[in-house]
């Protein structure tokens, strides 16, 4: 190994891995119906939870920018909330500012769609929910339709990513930042591994490509696992099938030339 690749790795090592790593998913609130409710006023909810609009927007350039890896694809966000004993129920969100106030519709499993929105843009405003900061985590929800619930796409969760890194980057400190983008950044090197959060306990991950076959990594705690995404041989068609630890039997994996056109 060359010196300067080492010295790399020790250093992603000890801050890359915490800081892409996402969140131990929670179950979300018991949906009383499906319907999209309309969002009531959140004033004076002590410490909620903020996101400028404007970096939220980076997310809908990244989907549209790298949207030929899930072309088939909507962009959809979703709120989850931060400890497994939480619950969604009662949430709202809004995009706030000064003299201003936009209801964003919340599906009842967290689902909601940001759209473009010059007022908003113009005054700043950031994204806020009812509840205290840190309660709740967002992230991309990117699924090709026809796929059946314990199947994800590869190009997927690429895309889920790019529209993650393109939101969060200028979050990090600047030593990290800079470090994941020498790295060729999270959705792209070797030496990053990006966990995805699921609700249920797995028991086993297998991407299939073709005839190719892969045993996904799980992590320790059963509740993420941690797709091949910088390894172009599987490219974005690989369906990956999750098993979980509940399903009694073995789920058949979808073709893998189902979705190829």
């Amino acid at each position: 190994m060359h010196l300067p690749r080492f010295c790399l790795l020790a250093s992603l090592s000890t801050c890359l891995l915490p800081a892409m790593a996402q969140e131990q998913a929670a179950a979300p609130g018991d949906p009383v119906n499906q319907e999209m409710q309309q969002i009531v006023d959140v004033q004076g909810t002590r410490d909620p939870d903020l996101r400028p609009y404007r970096t939220m927007l980076k997310g809908l350039d990244a989907y549209a920018d790298h949207q030929r890896l899930a072309p088939g694809a909507p962009l959809r966000f979703m709120l989850i909330p931060a400890t497994p004993k939480a619950r969604l129920d009662g949430v709202t969100l809004h995009l706030s500012a000064d003299n201003l106030s936009i209801p964003v519709p919340l599906a009842a499993d967290g689902g909601f769609i940001l759209t473009r929105d010059k007022t908003a843009y113009d005054a700043n405003a950031d994204l806020v929910s009812n509840k205290k900061r840190a309660t709740l985590r967002w992230r991309a929800d990117i699924h090709t339709p026809g796929l059946p619930h314990n199947v994800r796409r590869l190009g997927d969760l690429r895309l889920e990513c790019e529209i993650r890194w393109a939101v969060e980057q200028d979050d990090l400190p600047f030593v990290r930042r800079n470090l994941f983008r020498l790295a060729g950044g999270p959705c792209h090197s070797s030496l990053i591994h990006v966990p995805y959060p699921v609700f249920r306990k797995l028991l086993a991950v297998q991407a299939r490509s073709g005839e190719r076959t892969l045993d996904v990594r799980i992590t320790e705690d059963r509740q993420r696992y941690v797709p091949p995404l910088h390894d172009v041989s599987w490219d974005d068609n690989t369906l990956l099938t999750l098993t979980y630890a509940d399903d009694g039997n073995m789920a058949q994996a979808a073709p893998a030339g189902a979705l190829r056109q």
